[in-house]
């Protein structure tokens, strides 16, 4: 839709976006609320008749769709309290009720026009593939919404099970629905469920035993929308004819006869239909064709959802909505949020410091003596325990400090997930992040960056424009340290002067606020303007503390299986480069720039080789030489200013390639690389001159 005129109005439980629009057609007046109408674009195939053993669970972004693979599969996929996620698909196989069935919990969607890449992994998983059932995950608190969704899943006709989660939730906000009376006008049994604490499981469970089409309810579109169906009906076999639902994003779609159906049908049917949806466009523009259907799909959801829900009528006004309210404010967000970042730091110092002296005296230096007094042959004992060594550079480094700083930094992590925090910090930074180019959403993949970068880049793909997404990927790989890199970083700048933390932040902060803008300007004349910010707020709550605690130990344990080996693959390598020479030959050529430019000692050379590999174990590295005293003050600052604005890990790399392309990575790297040395640089020299 052109020539729209946006007004934000928040609520609660979510934000929307009202449209004031024009006449699109002169056959068409209407308002849309949270879901407009766009343009439908389907790279897929449309789905035979034959079907895989396949269950896709599908439904809104942050319906509890994760929660659902987690109870269904007994296994763990993070699952968080805001929307989008999972931005890829989780599988499992598992034998339900007998037989093996492959479980496939996927990215949310709010309908089946994908205007993102993980929204466009559903539409392919849906159409592409061949799913013999799929388990709808709707939400309680957004009843119309989810109804909307529905009735286009329904329409692909695919045996469906409907399930309504978050009943709890609405519950407590005063929300009650008939699940009978929904059952009826959705033509399908309507399981109430709460995920998260097993809730209904077992009658779903059942109803996944035997799902079958949906009978009666169905949405009866304009008469002249029916009759062209049914006339490209008629063309078909109905053992292979397109589903409605098909047949519906054929005449939504431009180019939807020879894009949907040239690879399962003659040319000669094709042109029928063909010839069909050109008399109905004679007479209707797509973009009003579009309107009219979901226009006949909002009145179901709101005439039904009018009828099978019931509002208390005395007003619920809980402490956790006054929070949540504050904490995307303009005045008292940024309060709270430094406040948040101040117990972060202490928390991270205090706690983690404390629990790495206890294992580091009280098992990990005994153990270390107890293995140099058994080996005799001294290569074994330097390869084992030396200044590289396999155990006490690798496996002792990462679970004496490492270990400690992510159970803490995770642990406070998960409460912030947990209670909804993140999307309301999405709305407070919108207007912070506009001279970038991005939107508010792109808070969350950035924050997330703080966790894994490599995580961070591929949520990125909830971004809808392709500018958006090059300028968060940037951003993450530029100046956003993993969780263990800034954990190490707060523990090293709690050992020396306030002063060092306000240098580093100013000169990170700085590059990222000067490259933002200038990438702005850059890709905004190739990639165009970014998309505007629309998101909806989860509820506000108290954190579970068994969630939170499950989730930490799953990231703790996640990371152990992922980066141990890492860190004993990079003493190995480091014991290597050390006894082949190679290592000072390094320390000779980049002498130059590491002693010279940057005034930092030529060990630091072994920091930057690790950072390559793993961005914790340079940062681990890093804090020894800090705690051995081979460091000043300076150097310190100077060091963790290029650490943290170095060149992204190799697995971050990997990502980028995958997600933006070799161009566009490589390109981003080799300047990530050059203004890492330079703003180092300018930093020593500034500091040079006090």
């Amino acid at each position: 839709m052109q020539n729209v005129q946006s007004r934000w109005k928040f609520s609660e439980t979510r934000i929307t976006l009202d449209r004031d629009t024009k006449d699109l057609e002169k056959e068409i007046r209407m308002s849309t609320s949270s879901i407009a109408a766009v343009p439908v674009a389907f790279p897929v195939s449309l789905r035979s008749a034959e079907c895989d053993p396949i269950l896709v669970i599908v439904g809104l972004t942050n319906a509890g769709k994760s929660t659902l693979f987690n109870a269904i599969t007994a296994s763990y996929t993070m699952v968080a309290n805001y929307p989008q996620t999972t931005v890829a698909p989780n599988r499992k196989e598992i034998t339900l009720h007998g037989r093996k069935v492959t479980i496939i919990d996927t990215p949310g969607i709010a309908s089946l026009a994908a205007l993102t890449a993980d929204e466009q992994t559903t539409l392919d998983l849906l159409l592409g593939k061949k799913p013999c059932r799929i388990l709808f995950c709707g939400d309680a608190l957004r009843l119309k919404p989810s109804l909307i969704l529905y009735a286009q899943i329904r329409e692909l006709g695919i045996p469906t099970v409907f399930c309504l989660n978050k009943a709890d939730e609405a519950a407590r906000l005063g929300i009650v629905i008939d699940a009978e009376q929904l059952s009826r006008d959705a033509g399908t049994r309507v399981v109430l469920t709460d995920a998260s604490h097993g809730i209904g499981m077992k009658s779903l469970l059942q109803q996944l035993a035997n799902p079958s089409l949906p009978v009666g309810g169905m949405i009866q579109y304009p008469e002249d929308l029916e009759q062209v169906i049914t006339r490209i009906s008629a063309l078909f076999n109905p053992i292979r004819r397109p589903s409605k639902g098909q047949m519906l994003q054929i005449i939504q779609c431009p180019d939807g006869p020879e894009r949907l159906l040239a690879d399962r049908f003659p040319a000669e049917r094709i042109d029928k239909v063909k010839e069909i949806i050109h008399e109905l466009q004679w007479r209707y523009s797509v973009s009003a064709l579009q309107l009219r259907i979901f226009h006949g799909r909002e009145e179901w959801a709101e005439r039904i959802s009018r009828q099978v829900t019931h509002r208390s009528d005395f007003p619920i006004h809980s402490l956790f909505q006054r929070v949540a309210w504050a904490s995307r404010h303009p005045l008292l967000g940024w309060p709270i949020f430094f406040a948040i970042l101040w117990l972060t730091f202490h928390g991270v110092v205090v706690l983690s410091s404390e629990m790495a002296g206890f294992l580091d005296g009280e098992i990990f230096k005994p153990l270390a003596a107890m293995i140099e007094g058994w080996v005799d042959h001294p290569g074994v004992n330097e390869f084992l325990v030396g200044n590289f060594g396999l155990l006490t550079m690798g496996l002792f480094n990462a679970m004496v400090t490492v270990v400690p700083i992510l159970l803490v930094f995770f642990l406070i992590m998960n409460i912030l997930e947990d209670t909804g925090y993140l999307p309301n910090l999405s709305v407070l930074a919108n207007r912070t992040l506009a001279p970038f180019g991005l939107s508010g959403k792109a808070v969350l993949p950035l924050v997330l960056g703080t966790g894994c970068n490599t995580m961070a880049t591929l949520t990125s793909r909830i971004l809808e424009t392709r500018k958006e997404r090059l300028m968060a990927v940037f951003l993450i790989a530029l100046g956003m340290p993993c969780a263990v890199q800034l954990g190490i970083m707060m523990a090293i700048l709690a050992t020396i002067p306030f002063s060092a933390m306000l240098i580093v932040l100013a000169a990170v902060a700085g590059t990222q606020i000067v490259c933002g803008v200038i990438l702005n300007r850059v890709i905004g004349m190739r990639q165009g303007k970014g998309a505007e910010f629309i998101l909806e707020l989860p509820p506000f709550r108290w954190p579970d503390p068994l969630h939170v605690v499950r989730k930490t130990y799953y990231r703790v344990k996640w990371f152990l299986w992922e980066a141990v080996p890492m860190f004993m693959l990079a003493a190995v390598m480091m014991y290597t480069l050390e006894k082949s020479g190679i290592l000072e030959r390094l320390k000779e050529w980049f002498h130059p720039v590491v002693t010279g430019f940057l005034s930092l000692p030529d060990k630091v050379t072994e920091v930057f080789i690790l950072v390559l590999s793993r961005r914790e174990v340079g940062a681990v590295y890093f804090k020894d030489m800090v705690d051995g005293g081979a460091l000043t003050f300076q150097q310190i600052v100077v060091g963790l200013v290029v650490m943290t604005l170095f060149i992204p890990c190799a697995s971050n790399t990997m990502m980028m390639i995958k997600e933006i392309g070799p161009k566009w990575a490589i390109s981003m790297n080799i300047a990530i690389i050059l203004l890492a040395i330079l703003v180092g640089g300018l930093v020593n020299f500034l500091m040079n001159l006090v």
